[in-house]
Parts: structure tokens; sequence; C-alpha cells
């Protein structure tokens, strides 16, 4: 079967022939994978910014698929189409046992520590999946985790979004960025989206967006307009940091998603303590999450905008996230 295979940092992965996978290991199910999304970190992970990744390693973290064979008591059945977490946990230690499974200490990451979804039959962890609800097409199940189920678990249960307060999503027509704009709609805050590209502020609206700023220095801006915003989703990282935080108001809320660099920026301490600001920090989504972007997605509430490419035409995914050029979420079709 095809795959996508990382041989070593800082090159191109490569479409290779490997071997099928004929039975899931214990506690697994053998997907047969309809859709995978792609996600910056699949990018990050070639540039060697994940260096405790296991080389060579089948790329992909992101998934929805039909269930071939389940290996372990699951509600799964074969024919199922699932999505799940983009990693395996171990289901006893602290976190998995308080339902934040995002924060697994033995976390296995699909793509990284073990083989993942860039290939045409993948085997996932049966405690880490779902049933896809009816109506929810494979390409919108793919990103239900590893984009509106984080979004779902940063901006509404650590950004403690309320309903009418006012929101700013940078990075707003990115993958996750766009999707941020729809979570926040949904909850009920009022949203202004930043963008660097003009081509894309459009769709932004279209989105959701109540305001959108073009440009890379918008906290001025975000402060005559809005007044300052209440809460920041940082889907971009180092980059924005600086102007997100000073586009908050007194007792504002900074949710960092997203890194695009892996790069650091010096916190403002004054202005953190004297504003009482708060910096949280959002790795993935949980279970809950998981299936409320499902039904979420189901409803109508978030719409994805996805664009979707051949498995073959894997890396003309990964040259546009480099260069800043994607509108939406790629997602492979395998």
């Amino acid at each position: 079967m095809k795959a996508v295979v990382l041989r070593r940092f800082n090159e191109s992965p490569v479409l290779e022939v490997v071997q099928r996978p004929e039975r899931a290991p214990e506690g697994f199910a053998l997907v047969e994978v309809e859709a995978a999304g792609v996600c910056y970190r699949d990018l990050l992970v070639t540039e060697g910014k994940f260096p405790r990744a296991r080389l060579p390693v089948v790329l992909g973290h992101e998934f929805s698929g039909r269930v071939l064979q389940v290996s372990g008591d699951s509600g799964i059945r074969e024919g199922d189409l699932v999505a799940g977490l983009p990693h395996a946990v171990c289901g006893s230690c602290e976190y998995c046992l308080t339902k934040r499974e995002n924060l697994c200490v033995n976390r296995l990451w699909y793509g990284e520590a073990i083989d993942g979804t860039f290939r045409e039959v993948t085997a996932v962890d049966l405690k880490t999946v779902v049933k896809v609800p009816d109506g929810v097409a494979p390409e919108a199940a793919a990103i239900s985790s590893c984009v509106v189920g984080m979004l779902i678990h940063g901006i509404r249960d650590v950004g403690e979004a309320k309903r009418g307060e006012r929101a700013l999503v940078t990075g707003a027509g990115g993958g996750v960025g766009i999707h941020a704009v729809q979570v926040a709609k949904a909850i009920g805050c009022k949203v202004v989206a930043v963008t660097r590209s003009e081509s894309k502020a459009e769709t932004v609206r279209r989105a959701g967006a109540d305001d959108v700023i073009v440009g890379s220095s918008f906290s001025e801006e975000a402060k005559r307009r809005w007044d300052g915003v209440d809460l920041v989703m940082e889907c971009v990282g180092e980059p924005t940091f600086g102007e997100s935080i000073r586009s908050l108001r007194w007792g504002g809320r900074i949710v960092l998603i997203g890194n695009v660099t892996a790069g650091t920026f010096p916190l403002p301490l004054g202005l953190v303590i004297l504003k009482g600001l708060s910096v949280r920090g959002v790795v993935g989504s949980t279970m809950s999450t998981l299936r409320d972007a499902l039904e979420m997605i189901a409803r109508g509430d978030v719409r994805p905008v996805v664009r979707t490419l051949r498995l073959e035409e894997f890396a003309q995914a990964l040259e546009a996230l480099r260069a800043g050029a994607a509108l939406g979420r790629f997602v492979l079709k395998p």
C-alpha cells in the first residue's frame, strides 16, 4: 500500500509502497483511511522540531476511516466510520483517569512515535476513537479532533469564553484560524479576525467574523475598533504574540494554540502583571470535545473549510503550509 514516509529530518518525505498491516495490535483497530488532515505540526516534524520522532515514520495524525478489524473490547464495529484523537493513550495515568486524555503522560503521537495516517490502512487506539454521526462527511470528520475539538477545548474550556465577549483570532485564514472563528461564534463571542492576506479576508468574513483586520500590526486597530478584546486565540504563535497580548483588555486571556516558527517570545511581564492578564496553553482535544466537535459539525454550527488532495499530492499541501498560502485545511484522500 502507499504511504508518506519521512526518513530524515530536513529532507522531503517520500511516497513509498509499504507493507499493509494484516492485524491490529491488541487494543487497536485497523482503519481504512478515508481522509487525513494535514497539520502544521506535520511540517514541523519534517523540519526536526520534534526530534524525538522515530525515523523512518509514516506521517500524519488526523484521520477518519472505515474500521476493517478490531482487536479488543469496544463499542466500535467493523464497517463503522470513525474519527479519533491524534495519538494513542495509556488509559491509566492521572490525566486519562480524569478525562484529560490530551495530556496523557504516555501518549504516542501518530506520525511521530508510531506510524501515522498518511497511508491507506492505519492502526488506531480503540480508547481514542468514536463513531462519526450520520451526515458528517469523512473530510469533515478527519479534522474533528486536532482542529475543531482542540478549538472547543481551547476556547470554551481553557479560554473560558463567554457569550458576548470580544474574541480575536490570529492566522484567521489558516486551517486552525478559520475554524477558530466559527467555534468562537458558535459559543456566542463577537469575533475580530486577523489575517495577513487580503485575498483571504472575504472567506474569513463568510466564516462568521464580525470584523477583519488585514496586516501584521493589529493591536492598535483592535483597541481603536473594539476597545480591546477579552480573549485572543493565538493560532500563529511567536510572530504575532506581541501584538496579540497588547490587544487584550484588562483581565484578558490569551490562549496559545499554535506556534508556526517553534520560536520563543520575551513575555512582557509588567504588562501581564499590571493588566491582570492570563497566558494559557492548549494541546489537543479530549474525547469529550471530540464528540462535541462532531455534534457541532453535524448541526452545521461549524462548516469545515477543506481542500481535498490525493495522497500523491502531499508535497503540495506541505509547501502551501510552509508558504502561508493555505486557505482552510488540506485533507488527503488515500
